[in-house]
């Protein structure tokens, strides 16, 4: 049987949305079996799970019998986060931002001036 080849960072973004969906700490055994397609091996899910710990894009709880997870931002804010980290990293601000506003669809484009307005 071959395994489910998936590209990089691929488990780690399905283990992100898993958590986020849930709500509530789940053990590596829940978070396998709710992840997209063949269930990868447990070793797998919790290599991926280490990685997101030391990322500190998830939360380990070992308090209680069974180690759970969490995630540690909503997925809003840790999109935003992951955008200023990048933003932070360009040589360039200005047309990091021109270049991504550029390529906004309309209707994105209509909800940053509205919001823009707002604030």
């Amino acid at each position: 049987m071959n395994p489910v080849r998936r590209a990089r960072g691929e488990l780690e973004a399905q283990v992100l949305h898993v958590l986020w969906g849930a709500g509530e700490g789940l053990t590596a055994k829940q978070i396998g079996e709710r992840l997209p397609g063949a269930a990868p091996a447990p070793t797998t899910v919790l290599t991926a799970l280490d990685r997101l710990v030391a990322k500190q894009h998830v939360v380990r709880d070992d308090r209680q019998r069974g180690i759970t997870f969490r995630a540690a931002r909503t997925e809003e804010q840790h999109v935003s986060q992951t955008m200023l980290d990048q933003l932070r990293t360009s040589s360039n601000r200005e047309a990091a931002l021109l270049h991504f506003v550029g390529n906004l669809a309309d209707e994105d484009a209509e909800l940053l001036r509205r919001s823009l307005r707002r604030n």
